[in-house]
């Protein structure tokens, strides 16, 4: 008991002060990582964006008709599913509407 109440609470204040000085550190040193990392990331991606604009380039200029027959095939594919896709919501909208609508038109027939 050779410490006074004092000194045990200047310690536990130096450790915390310790404690907060180690995670500041530790969260500039993942800023940091992450900064860079990020950095060097987005020049890659822009690298590959480069590299993939210029082999269409020259993919459309050295086969042009290749390249129009491959934009044709991929219009259709999507047009095909899309208009699979809207069949299905229309089939929706109909049964939405017709459960909306069905009660009033009973009552209006038991009125006529």
């Amino acid at each position: 008991m050779g410490q006074t109440y004092q000194s045990q609470q200047g310690n536990r204040s130096s450790e915390a002060q310790d404690a907060v000085h180690q995670m500041k550190k530790k969260a500039e040193d993942a800023y940091d990582t992450v900064t860079t990392e990020g950095a060097k990331a987005l020049k890659n991606a822009s690298a590959s964006a480069e590299t993939a604009i210029d082999a269409t380039k020259r993919f459309v200029q050295e086969q042009p008709v290749l390249a129009i027959g491959t934009v044709v095939a991929l219009a259709c594919a999507v047009g095909a599913l899309w208009k699979l896709s809207s069949g299905r919501r229309d089939q929706d909208l109909m049964e939405r509407v017709s459960s909306y609508i069905e009660p009033g038109y009973r009552a209006l027939r038991r009125r006529v």
